[in-house]
């Protein structure tokens, strides 16, 4: 008998603004490659945002299983378990200090 393992994929705003998706999507898979590959199944759009045209992750893209960071960033072969939960969030970076002004404390 087989055994569908089943995760919660969490999806930041910082992919979501480009693509219409929830939040989180159950997805299966009983790895981090099985269940990337069923979201994007679910939701196309978001494919060309999470992985490169060789279908590894983007490098500004990062996946964690659970609260541990994906160890395998090529092919995607970290296992995942029923009920674990992948986030994959765009990495932040950029602005200038003016960008930034709204967010220094009086301290600053």
């Amino acid at each position: 008998m087989v055994v569908e393992v089943r995760v919660e994929v969490h999806l930041a705003r910082g992919l979501r603004v480009h693509v219409e998706a929830p939040d989180r999507v159950v997805v299966s898979g009983a790895s981090a490659r099985e269940a990337i590959d069923d979201l994007i199944r679910l939701h196309p759009a978001l494919g060309k945002f999470v992985l490169d045209d060789a279908r590894r992750l983007r490098r500004h893209v990062n996946i964690f299983i659970n609260d541990e960071q994906l160890c395998d960033r090529d092919q995607l072969s970290d296992q995942v378990s029923d009920g674990d939960r992948i986030h994959i969030l765009p990495a932040v970076s950029g602005g200038t200090s003016e960008d930034n002004q709204g967010l220094r404390s009086d301290h600053d």
